[in-house]
């Protein structure tokens, strides 16, 4: 008669009815030990090894991430040079995956002479993640990999190649008459 007389509120409040409770530890507690907790760390430790490095390549991202770079500098650097009236130069460090601009600038001893282009959509820049460049050909100057832009809007015909961190190629082609670009899969021959 008790527990009717409680109803749904025994049920919230236990109305009163006491357990028994002993002084020792409860046998079935509902928590984890200590090697549980440590064995879960270590699991997860473990499959963050392997997960947080590929994070970073994320398949195609970083490679197209770079080629999009490349390719606004590029339309930057057509469309400035046009602009301007200015001969430009896109240059290449295979080594150490960076480029950058430069400039044509008459000295003061009337000789022409190739200088940093300062602005802020062609300052040097590198590639993203483990993308690396494999080859760059452009004009008639193999020994020295650079891309050159004239007053009148003509850009060397180019192929750069590219290399993701998975091994796989891909070859970004710039027309020479418009400056646009085509990233093509694989290792592409001139055309």
């Amino acid at each position: 008669m008790r527990n009717r007389e409680c109803g749904v509120r025994s049920k919230l409040l236990g109305c009163g009815i006491k357990f028994p409770h002993s002084g020792s530890s409860i046998p079935h507690s509902k928590g984890y030990t200590l090697i549980e907790l440590a064995v879960v760390i270590v699991v997860l430790g473990v499959m963050a090894l392997f997960v947080i490095p590929r994070l970073g390549e994320m398949g195609e991202a970083n490679l197209k991430r770079s080629a999009r770079h490349l390719t606004g500098m590029i339309r930057f650097l057509r469309d400035d040079a046009q602009a301007k009236k200015q001969i430009y130069r896109l240059n290449f460090d295979i080594q150490n995956n960076r480029y950058w601009a430069d400039v044509l600038t008459i000295t003061s001893d009337r000789t022409a002479e190739f200088k940093r282009l300062q602005s802020p959509l062609a300052n040097e820049a590198g590639l993203s993640g483990r993308t690396t460049f494999r080859e760059v050909r452009a004009g008639s100057h193999p020994d020295e990999p650079y891309v050159l832009f004239t007053p009148d809007g003509w850009v060397e015909k180019t192929s750069i190649h590219l290399r993701d961190g998975d091994g796989r190629d891909f070859t970004l082609i710039v027309n020479p008459l418009t400056g646009t670009t085509e990233l093509c899969e694989g290792y592409v021959e001139e055309r």
